[in-house]
């Protein structure tokens, strides 16, 4: 697959569908409550110890005992401001509206204007509602002339969730446009104008639309506790006076409503058992988490969209750097570690993400990614499976129904098959040929062939049907060992698998797994098949590729360059390896492979490796096509043989041309002698004689020589060694009697049995003999010395001539072999009989050598294995 096509990594393509899956989830909502439940769940562990100086008067069940039914007058609130006021309260927030006056006492609200006024540390609140349902929405403020002498005023609406929980507020908020701010922090400004969180009120460039409720600066109460957890102080006891001195000093005070039935108190997530929180004191929190910097603020939703999604691919990031066994932990890990992340950004920097749809998502990212990967290793089976099985048919020996004729001829060849049957799974036969076959035997199985009597069977699967094979054989001659290995294979070169349906979303995954096992393991073997012809190959062979290393290569590779092994080879540079084979043409190995990389042109030359070997190099350029890369193949194939064979045809012709020629034209040109007239016939044969003679010894010794090379070593007898001296020397007797020279024998043993040619052996002595007999001076002797060695028969003939000149010693053996000088032990064309003595101890496992003695004259040594006892 190229590049290209491959597209973005399936970790990648998981990742962007289940980070789009978790951004939908986000945006829409659907997980809001378990947010709340996670929210609430963690805002219990930020329990805080509230502020000292936050107090709260309220109006509970026994101010209402004491002071009567609620409302009460309007002049007791201006009491109580003025207590306070005298008490040294720093500020006093009276969460009560006074949107009307009081028409039954209007004095009241005079005396509570005055009482503000003289104050000037009050604050008021402004209720945003509806006077009846369905009606407009209104500003509820207090009196204007309250309004005017209160030092702030601001909203005091508490945001409820779905769940009716009221978690958090606008810090501005009204009718078109957010420009009152919340109570707390009128409160806060005022107290502190140079720290507050002051925000500018925006500048109305059109009228506003009072229809609806503007808010922005969204917060989240980080509650102190539940509710009774500021101290509270009861609104009859404070107006009594009934208070330490000091109480109120340099304190906030919040005046506000508590007793049941009466106030706007509310469910908080930090409410026990049910119990609300009255509004004063949500109020007294929603104060103490704006001085103290710790209000909490929502991540938008754009931003929660977008982290929520990028937090699901961080597990799916790490997946690639960690084994497979490990993605659970690595997924788990992530969760963890992301819960700690949200609960450390909302301990310490104050910022609320809600992480269910992230939760879900990691949650869900080891399943996905698991299943993602389960389908992609399914479709790579399946398409893997595909490719193998192509393979495999076009591969492998896999045979058609009509081949088995030809096959079952085959075998015929090799073993003695009597006759043999085909039937179907049904028993029906199908085809038979030679000797008739009883029914196929019951329980037969594939890859196992049953014997009855002397019938072997087997089942073969072949897709929808299967075959029962029988065959006949000699009753003493069923096969066995190798023999039915070969059966073996036989039987599997026609199994055909059935075809299924691999795009099945049913199908299981070890049922595909099994199925490309089984399809491997005949592609294995297979590569086997090939590696192992390869590897037998008589010719190196190695392929380079592109970057002039070896990839592959055989053992004979190895063994042309000097390696002791194949794997010495494999990622080694060419260009060193070969250098140690010499070119005998004009080319450099640099220059070789620019030939066959860059022209792409196939090239053959001879080469030479130190110290004798001759050896043929090929190289061809590597078929892109098929191997998927550049590349050279290299072929070494060792020539040295028939390059002996070469020169020993030149040798050969040469000595046709000397030696036997030579003679022959001094016949020729006596034969035209004017002198052959005057010469008695006598005269004339003395002449002729050894011309003849010596024509007919050459002939006779390059018939022997090419009778020698020609036996077959497998016709060889038991031979007694002892036997065949003894005829050799009495056949030289003659000649060494004639020369004036002395045979003598140096037998140790009587008998000394081998495997040989009684005749080679008999003549290579023979013609040990008779070179040094030939040149060995009269009155000499000539020595003959037989012994057992080491499992060897050593036989070693020593002269007393001229013996051996040292530069000839290495060359004595080789046929067709010229003499420099007369004189020498060698003689003029007396190489081709030695050559014969070393064919003969060629084919006879054994060796000959040349040598010469301390006290003068040539040694020749024969060693050929023996047999330790007599084989009679």
């Amino acid at each position: 697959m190229s590049r290209g096509s491959q597209g973005l990594p399936e970790r990648f393509r998981s990742a962007l569908i289940l980070m789009l899956f978790t951004c939908l989830i986000a945006a829409s909502g659907w997980l809001w409550r378990w947010d709340q439940v996670l929210y609430d769940l963690q805002l219990g562990f930020m329990s805080t110890d509230p502020s000292e100086d936050i107090v709260i008067v309220a109006v509970d069940e026994k101010s209402l005992e004491a002071l009567g039914r609620w409302p009460w007058s309007r002049s007791v609130h201006a009491r109580l401001v003025e207590k306070l006021s005298l008490a040294g309260a720093r500020a006093i927030v009276l969460d009560v509206l006074f949107a009307e006056p009081d028409r039954t006492d209007p004095e009241g609200d005079i005396q509570l204007i005055h009482a503000i006024a003289a104050s000037d540390r009050v604050f008021m609140p402004v209720i945003l509602e509806q006077q009846r349902l369905g009606g407009m929405l209104v500003e509820s403020m207090p009196l204007p002339a309250m309004s005017n002498v209160a030092a702030g005023l601001g909203h005091v609406h508490m945001d409820l969730d779905a769940d009716g929980i009221g978690r958090g507020i606008y810090l501005y908020e009204g009718l078109g446009q957010a420009y009152w701010p919340h109570l707390m922090l009128a409160v806060q400004q005022w107290l502190e104008s140079d720290k507050a969180q002051t925000e500018p009120v925006p500048v109305m460039t059109q009228a506003p639309n009072v229809h609806i409720i503007s808010r922005r600066s969204h917060r989240l109460i980080p509650f102190t506790g539940p509710a009774g957890n500021y101290p509270r102080y009861s609104y009859s006891e404070v107006l009594e006076g009934a208070y330490m001195q000091d109480l109120f000093r340099d304190r906030i005070v919040l005046v506000g409503v508590t007793a049941t039935g009466l106030g706007d108190a509310l469910p908080t997530p930090v409410s026990g058992h049910g119990v609300p929180m009255p509004g004063v004191e949500i109020n007294a929190n929603v104060f103490d988490s704006l001085r103290r910097g710790t209000s909490i603020e929502q991540v938008g939703f754009i931003p929660h969209m977008i982290g929520s999604g990028l937090i699901v691919m961080i597990p799916f990031l790490l997946y690639a750097y960690f084994p497979t066994r490990f993605a659970p932990l690595v997924s788990l890990t992530a969760l963890i570690g992301f819960v700690l992340f949200n609960w450390i950004l909302l301990q310490g920097a104050h910022v609320w993400f809600p992480p269910s749809s992230a939760v879900l998502g990691l949650v869900l990212s080891y399943p996905f990614w698991s299943w993602r990967r389960l389908d992609q290793a399914v479709r790579y089976l399946n398409d893997q499976l595909e490719r193998m099985q192509y393979e495999q048919k076009h591969l492998s020996a896999q045979q058609p129904e009509g081949d088995l004729v030809g096959a079952i001829r085959f075998l015929s060849h090799l073993m003695p098959l009597s006759g043999w049957a085909l039937h179907d799974a049904n028993g029906r036969l199908l085809m038979h040929g030679g000797e008739s076959l009883n029914e196929p035997i019951d329980g037969l199985v594939q890859g196992e062939w049953r014997r009855s009597g002397a019938e072997l069977w087997t089942r073969i699967p072949r897709q929808e049907n299967e075959w029962q094979v029988g065959m006949l054989w000699p009753r003493t001659q069923v096969p066995q060992g190798r023999s039915l290995n070969l059966l073996d294979d036989f039987a599997q070169q026609f199994v055909v698998d059935p075809e299924e349906d691999h795009d099945s979303v049913l199908e299981r995954v070890e049922l595909r797994m099994q199925k490309m096992q089984q399809v491997n393991v005949k592609l294995q073997r297979f590569r086997h098949l090939i590696s192992s012809a390869v590897g037998q190959m008589d010719d190196g062979l190695m392929v380079i590729n592109s970057l002039g290393q070896v990839v592959m290569s055989n053992p004979r590779a190895a063994f042309y360059l000097g390696r002791e092994k194949e794997a010495d080879l494999l990622g080694e540079e060419a260009d060193k390896l070969l250098q140690v084979l010499e070119i005998r043409d004009a080319w450099q190995w640099p220059e070789v492979f620019q030939h066959v990389l860059l022209k792409g042109e196939p090239i053959r030359f001879e080469a030479f490796r130190a110290p004798d070997t001759e050896l043929f190099v090929q190289l061809k350029p590597l078929d892109e096509s098929g191997a998927g890369m550049h590349g050279v193949v290299v072929n070494i194939s060792y020539i040295g043989t028939l390059k002996r064979s070469e020169r020993t045809r030149v040798k050969m012709l040469n000595f046709l041309s000397h030696d036997i020629r030579s003679p022959i034209t001094s016949l020729l040109s006596l034969t035209q002698s004017r002198k052959m007239h005057e010469r008695t016939a006598t005269e004339l044969a003395e002449q002729i004689q050894p011309l003849a003679r010596r024509s007919l010894k050459l002939a006779d010794n390059f018939l022997q020589l090419a009778r020698a090379e020609a036996v077959d070593t497998t016709r060889f007898e038991d031979t007694d060694f002892i036997s065949v001296a003894h005829n050799a020397i009495d056949e030289a007797y003659v000649q060494a009697k004639a020369a004036g020279i002395t045979l003598r024998r140096q037998f140790e043993e009587d008998e000394i049995w081998l495997q040989g040619d009684l005749g080679l052996l008999e003549r290579a002595l023979f013609n040990l003999l008779e070179n040094a007999i030939k040149f060995s001076p009269s009155g000499s002797e000539v020595v003959m010395d037989v012994r057992r060695e080491d499992g060897f028969v050593v036989c070693s003939i020593r002269d007393q001539g001229p013996g051996i000149p040292q530069d000839q010693l290495t060359n004595v053996f080789l046929p067709f072999t010229y003499a420099e000088t007369e004189n020498t032990s060698q003689g003029n064309g007396v190489g081709l009989g030695l050559s014969f003595v070393k064919v003969v101890a060629d084919k006879h496992r054994g060796t000959i050598e040349a040598a010469n003695g301390g006290d003068g004259g040539a040694v020749f040594i024969l060693r050929i294995p023996c047999e330790s006892e007599s084989p009679v």
